[in-house]
């Protein structure tokens, strides 16, 4: 049974690189809150559409958790009471993670209606020099490190039932529960407007129980389904060769990518006004697709085909994909830092929307030099070192042994 699949880390870290090309990108450009949303310049749509990836991290975590979840068991031989364990510290550690990023390090929220950008408390200390506190939109806010958090808690559900109901690994049953909730997270768009109502008039009780459920951007519905079909993928691999598993996931991602963009291209354009309408159900069904094909590609490259060693550009990207969790962290501090430190120097200084990208390439560049030379040390102290830690008395994590490859 294979530990490790170096394709996923790198399709984890182009994701992650590309997200830190697009946070700076759209948190510095000056023009924000000018732009028209009617009619918005193609790249600020590519932008917003980059940003919608987040459900790419949720097929891999659910592809990996499930995929260590049952290595734990078959081949560690550890019971199925100390993997379930394992799997909830995994959960509630992202989780931990996830509100102190969100709170203390975590990118602005842009309201484009009153042109206020609700800053975390360090990127707007250095933003402004306002020590401030945090606020409620931010706390209920579910983004992507949320959303992981999440589904890995949820899967232990999935595996729980698993375990009750089959004597060996099916790959069926995370099929079918996959396209169940796929289909059961058309409530979204329902429950969102009684979720706005709740918010708005402060009945607190509905606000906190859909929250998780139904709030933007990446909440339990739809994005449990994304980690159901990546636990799909992972018991192919694990019951079948890859032939088999390209057989039976490459037919259902193309249909799922034609079929959302078709309804995409039928349905009005809502994308940037962000609606939770079928526009965005389109979105999720035709990502759901790409994504399965975008694993598939990835593990053919690496894993699966033709032996290669990772060359120059794919072990950058790996990197990432094994510490980009810490570079996450604090990336909007560290670039709120040095536009305040170039504004010391050029108090006009703005971006445009090319400009904002040039900035936004150079410093996510920058982080892969940074990590280049923190590899050399096995990461040590970053986010993933810690995780590994606390993992240790369950079995261990494949992510600690990956920090420290370059030093066996």
């Amino acid at each position: 049974m294979k530990k490790n699949f170096v394709g996923l880390d790198v399709l984890r870290g182009i994701g992650i690189f590309a997200l830190l090309v697009m946070h700076t990108a759209f948190y510095h450009f000056e023009g924000l809150f000018e732009l028209d949303l009617n009619d918005p310049p193609l790249i600020v749509t590519f932008i917003g559409l980059i940003l919608m990836f987040a459900g790419v991290f949720a097929m891999i975590s659910g592809l990996v958790h499930t995929h260590q979840h049952y290595r734990k068991i078959n081949e560690q031989k550890i019971n199925f009471s100390l993997a379930m364990k394992h799997n909830v510290i995994s959960g509630a550690f992202i989780f931990l993670i996830a509100y102190l990023y969100f709170i203390f390090t975590g990118p602005g929220l842009a309201n484009m209606s009153t042109k206020f950008m609700s800053n975390s408390i360090l990127v707007e200390l250095f933003t402004s020099g306002k020590l401030i506190g945090t606020t409620v939109e931010r706390v209920l806010y579910v983004d992507s490190l949320v959303m992981i958090g999440m589904n890995i808690l949820l899967m232990g559900v999935f595996f729980r039932l698993h375990q009750r109901f089959f004597k060996k690994i099916t790959p069926s049953f995370y099929l079918i529960s996959a396209i169940l909730f796929f289909i059961l997270s058309l409530i979204r768009i329902p429950l969102y407007t009684v979720y706005l109502d709740a918010l708005e008039s402060g009945n607190w009780l509905i606000t906190l129980l859909l929250n998780w459920l139904v709030n933007k951007n990446n909440p339990v519905f739809p994005y449990l389904s994304f980690a159901l079909f990546g636990g799909w993928i992972s018991t192919l691999l694990l019951t079948t060769d890859f032939k088999g598993v390209v057989r039976r996931v490459l037919p259902l991602g193309i249909l799922l990518f034609i079929a959302g963009v078709a309804l995409y291209i039928l349905l009005p354009d809502t994308m940037l006004q962000r609606s939770i309408d079928p526009v965005w159900f389109a979105l999720m069904m035709a990502q759901n697709g790409l994504f399965m094909l975008f694993i598939l590609a990835t593990l053919k490259f690496y894993d699966f085909g033709k032996p290669r060693n990772p060359g120059i550009i794919s072990r950058f990207f790996k990197r990432f994909g094994i510490a980009g969790l810490s570079v996450f962290f604090i990336e909007s501090v560290v670039s709120a830092m040095i536009v305040s430190a170039l504004r010391l120097v050029v108090p006009s200084l703005s971006f445009d929307i090319p400009g904002a990208l040039v900035l936004g390439l150079m410093l996510a560049l920058c982080w892969g030099v940074v990590l280049m030379f923190w590899e050399k040390t096995g990461y040590k102290y970053g986010i993933e070192y810690f995780y590994g830690r606390v993992l240790r008395n369950t079995g261990g994590s494949v992510k600690a042994e990956k920090l420290a490859e370059k030093h066996r």
